[in-house]
Order: structure tokens, then C-alpha cells, then sequence
């Protein structure tokens, strides 16, 4: 498994381009909402908010595709579904 998944976010300025997330302690991967992908971790837990909806693979699907991706390599790209576009990343403890 992968070190890190990258996730390309379209928001402005710093919170714009590749946003990489340890894989290490992910607990699960869940669509909150039909916006919202929610990365839960032992003791944090990632938001990511997408602009778009209603395609299949989900942005879930697609995170857990990367999760799963190259084995024993340090980096694996989240290919997003098709129409789909992050609008920002946010990590809570």
C-alpha cells in the first residue's frame, strides 16, 4: 500500500493543487453527504468537498481504489470520477 494518496484540489491560492494524505491509521472512507467525502483516522478526520455529484465511481470509491493501489509504493493519485472537482481539504482533530 501506498504512503500517501494525492488528491488534486481546485481551490484558490494554498489550498489549491495536489493534497497529500497519510494512509497510515485510516479507519474508514464514507460519503457524508453528496458533497462531502469524509477520511476518518484514529484521531482526525479529513473533509473533502467536491463540487459535483451523482457520478459513479463515487469520490469514496475512488479514494479507496488509491488506498488499495500500488503496493509498496510511497504516493498512489486518486483518479477522480469523471465531472468531479475538490473544491477544498480540511483535516480536524
Amino acid at each position: 500500500m501506498a504512503k500517501f494518496i494525492a488528491i488534486k484540489s481546485s481551490g484558490a491560492g494554498l489550498a489549491g493543487g495536489d493534497v497529500l494524505l497519510g494512509v497510515e491509521g485510516i479507519i474508514s472512507v464514507d460519503a457524508a453527504s453528496a458533497t462531502t467525502t469524509v477520511v476518518e483516522y484514529d484521531t482526525k478526520k479529513t473533509t473533502i468537498t467536491h463540487l459535483t455529484v451523482g457520478t459513479t465511481p463515487s469520490v469514496r470509491d475512488a479514494v479507496n481504489a488509491a488506498l488499495t493501489a500500488n503496493p509498496g509504493g510511497v504516493k498512489a493519485r486518486v483518479q477522480l470520477p469523471v465531472g468531479i472537482t475538490v473544491a477544498k481539504i480540511v483535516t480536524t482533530t
